[in-house]
């Protein structure tokens, strides 16, 4: 969102928030009805505040580390009291890696289970040379049989619905719908761009992320001190979209929303974007993340560019999400 000094960004992970800070936004208010995701944010600030990134990825779970808790002890000071008692209760995750322990984390570690039967093939196609010997290799092993796909879509619905219990899942196409439109989506991708250059890719076809390969943005060698130079523009805060308009957090010129149409019905989603329009500067910029769940604009204010729309979503390389960016113009 480059050129937006004050955005307002759905915490999620706290991936998207941290990414922002090597653009030029000077204020960032990252927003969560989910109080936990955003004490993951307060933890991961508190890692990149205090350690050198191979300290950092290591302390998250993306190289070896024989003392997480110890370097939690440290980091515990700086948090919260709320952050603090969630995490005291977290000593598990905190000690595997939090990197990986999250939701959508280990549904990409189930997803590259369901793929570990055909490991050789995977190897072969995170170190394909080329986008098009990685196409072919593609076709070749995960075009799979009418059988596969039967079971293979099953096993999928099983996961997200009952073992996962993603939140998603509610508002789900049917299973055999959802895996057809993932397995093109792969498709797709794999005659895009080298899995192997995609943290996205690498998640869903390994099930982890090393401290080697392909990383977000804020944690790259490049972009991690600037990152660690900015976290005081971060500010944290409890709430929906449809809250904004009484949350008295001013307003903004850019909005990252994730995909958070996959995790509502109609009526909230409308009443979303309510909320956003609402604290929108005129020709306010914003960039939604589309999963399976697709929902028509809901506001007249709301003005998608389409070739913005499909360059980002290309740049992106998230595989599964397409991408919805545009303007709000002016009431």
């Amino acid at each position: 969102m480059r050129g937006c000094k004050r955005i307002l960004s759905l915490t999620g992970t706290g991936t998207r928030v941290l990414d922002l800070l090597a653009e030029d936004a000077r204020d960032i208010v990252a927003l969560d009805l989910n109080a936990a995701q955003n004490h993951l944010l307060e933890l991961k600030i508190a890692a990149i505040h205090s350690l050198n990134r191979d300290a950092c990825l290591a302390f998250l779970g993306m190289a070896p580390c024989s003392d997480r808790l110890q370097t939690y002890r440290r980091l515990s000071t700086n948090l919260t009291p709320q952050a603090r008692h969630f995490f005291d209760g977290q000593k598990r995750a905190i000690s595997g890696g939090i990197w990986h322990s999250g939701l959508w984390e280990r549904l990409l570690r189930w997803n590259a289970r369901f793929l570990s039967f055909r490991i050789g093939a995977v190897s072969a196609l995170m170190r394909a040379p080329s986008i098009e010997d990685q196409s072919r290799l593609f076709d070749q092993h995960f075009r799979s049989s009418a059988a596969w796909s039967k079971v293979e879509a099953i096993g999928r619905d099983l996961v997200w619905r009952l073992a996962m219990r993603e939140p998603a899942a509610a508002f789900l196409p049917d299973a055999r719908e959802v895996s057809a439109r993932i397995d093109a989506d792969f498709r797709n991708a794999s005659q895009s761009f080298l899995f192997r250059e995609s943290d996205i890719a690498t998640l869903a076809l390994n099930g982890r992320h090393s401290a080697h390969g392909p990383l977000p943005l804020h944690l790259r060698k490049d972009t991690y001190e600037k990152v660690r130079g900015r976290l005081e523009r971060i500010r944290l805060v409890t709430g929906g979209l449809a809250d904004l308009p009484n949350l008295n957090l001013g307003r903004f010129d850019g909005f990252s929303l994730s995909d958070f149409g996959s995790y509502c019905d109609l009526s909230v989603y409308r009443d979303s974007w309510e909320g956003i329009v609402q604290v929108a500067l005129p020709g306010a910029r914003f960039c939604e993340r589309l999963f399976l769940n697709i929902m028509p604009p809901q506001s007249d204010r709301v003005i998608i560019d389409e070739t913005l729309s499909g360059e980002l979503s290309l740049r992106d390389r998230s595989i599964i999400y397409r991408v919805r960016a545009g303007v709000l113009r002016a009431c």
